[in-house]
């Protein structure tokens, strides 16, 4: 889904299958370490699947690039392995759960818990504005035109749509919990039956309405995800061994129709050239990909428990967890820093798409990527990992709740600009607004703060 410590915090991965059972939660069900692996992995997946589909071009002293999945059609249905944000809003359903839980159980109300969601969040995406529109400000003071700066900088900032769409997913988890213990399974199919009437209007009308209307589809596929997520922490998803099989084979069959012979593409990503993005508004077919990917998950979940006996998995999964949010938000900086210093030099082979020389080119390019990113994440990951600290109220109980839509559009119009605007330099200044008065919001009563022990999967799971 696609935000402190890690992802992991609540505890180290460990050689246990799960960790103890809280003292302060007793009624909890214990830490469950697959779901951490599975984080991690989905990471992966994020980071490496953006590597090979974005394709960097330097040309007459001005960088560009190519969406491969226009280009390569062999690159489409390699989607459907790629495509990952459903399965990060499954976990992010199982950080909330279990997040919310242990906030009740500590006596913590909902304003203290949505601030603590939200700093978590707002920390890591601070510094990679901070940086990416300083520099940006830097190379246009220095000389370097606007229509230069200005795709690299978009580039770098492409991942922060997933913030957009999270904090309003955490912001109505408590809402959408209390339905979830309620009527089970009731509300997941109320959002996904919704979706689908969403998608039902964006196709009737095939204009700016119907796109906008779909919009709504953020919160109805990813809120019905992490339903998902609600039912695997509180074990309805595991009590029959069938459950894995019957949503792994479910959400296929389902994915199948809907692109086969419904009117979805083949791609779960957007590419130049097709009708309907299924991931921009999402459609119900990430709903169809959610269930099989918990499926999978539920299938595998065995193997997962096995391999978290190893210390390399362990290593991993920490690690991983630990740097969540900023690998997330830098993975696209490093293939950036990369294409400015290499491309203009020449050293980079351009062969013809889909060649057998091009799919070498872009498995480098994901080795490159990888090189570039790491020590990114050693030195920008510091906010992440820093400790939390002890949960602080708000200063006004409604602050983190109008500090949501600030912040949710200050993302937005980031993704969409990217770190360009009106002021100064191109200096964003309208996203810039909205994100600190947001981020002021969420300052807290230090005096009033008082310990509370760490609940599981506190940080939330990221594209």
């Amino acid at each position: 889904m696609p935000g402190g410590a890690g992802p992991a915090e609540g505890g180290a991965v460990t050689a246990t299958r799960t960790a103890p059972r809280p003292t302060a939660a007793p009624d909890r069900p214990p830490r469950d370490l697959t779901v951490d692996l599975l984080r991690a992995v989905a990471m992966v997946a994020v980071a490496v699947g953006h590597w090979l589909v974005v394709v960097p071009g330097y040309a007459d002293g001005r960088f560009d690039g190519v969406n491969a999945l226009a280009t390569v059609p062999l690159m489409r249905p390699l989607t459907w392995l790629f495509q990952v944000m459903p399965l990060f809003f499954v976990v992010g359903g199982v950080a909330n759960a279990a997040s919310w839980t242990g906030a009740r159980a500590r006596g913590e109300g909902y304003a203290t818990w949505l601030r603590g969601r939200l700093v978590r969040l707002v920390r890591p995406a601070a510094l990679l504005f901070g940086v990416g529109a300083g520099l940006a400000a830097l190379l246009r003071a220095g000389g370097v035109p606007a229509d230069v700066v200005e795709p690299v900088a978009w580039l770098v900032v492409v991942p922060v749509w997933f913030l957009a769409v999270y904090v309003l997913v955490v912001a109505v988890a408590p809402a959408l919990w209390a339905a979830h213990e309620r009527h089970g399974w009731g509300p997941a199919v109320v959002l996904a039956v919704g979706a689908a009437g969403v998608d039902a209007v964006r196709l009737a009308r095939g204009d700016g309405l119907g796109e906008a209307i779909a919009s709504v589809n953020f919160l109805l596929v990813f809120g019905a995800c992490q339903q998902l997520g609600f039912g695997w922490y509180d074990g309805r998803l595991a009590r029959c061994r069938a459950t894995g099989w019957a949503l792994l084979g479910g959400g296929l069959g389902a994915l199948v129709l809907l692109t086969t012979v419904g009117p979805f593409p083949v791609s779960l990503v957007g590419h130049p050239g097709v009708e309907i993005a299924n991931n921009a508004p999402p459609t119900v077919t990430l709903v169809a990909l959610g269930l099989a990917q918990t499926g999978l998950a539920l299938v595998l979940r065995p193997l997962l428990v096995r391999a978290l006996d190893r210390r390399p998995v362990q290593a991993f999964a920490l690690v991983m967890n630990g740097n969540a949010m900023t690998i997330l938000l830098w993975h696209f900086t490093a293939l950036a820093l990369a294409a400015v210093v290499l491309l203009p030099l020449g050293v980079v082979p351009e062969p013809a798409a889909g060649s057998g020389a091009w799919w070498l080119v872009r498995l480098g390019t994901v080795v490159v990527g990888a090189a570039v990113l790491a020590p990114i994440v050693a030195l920008a990951g510091r906010v992440e990992r820093a400790p939390a600290g002890p949960a602080c109220p708000p200063r006004r109980p409604w602050a983190p709740v109008v500090a949501v839509p600030l912040l949710a559009t200050a993302c937005a119009v980031i993704t969409l600009d990217g770190l360009s605007g009106a002021g100064p330099l191109g200096l964003p200044v309208l996203a810039a607004s909205l994100f600190v008065a947001g981020a002021a919001l969420l300052r807290g009563q230090d005096s009033t703060a008082s310990p509370s022990a760490s609940s599981t999967h506190q940080t939330p799971p990221t594209p």
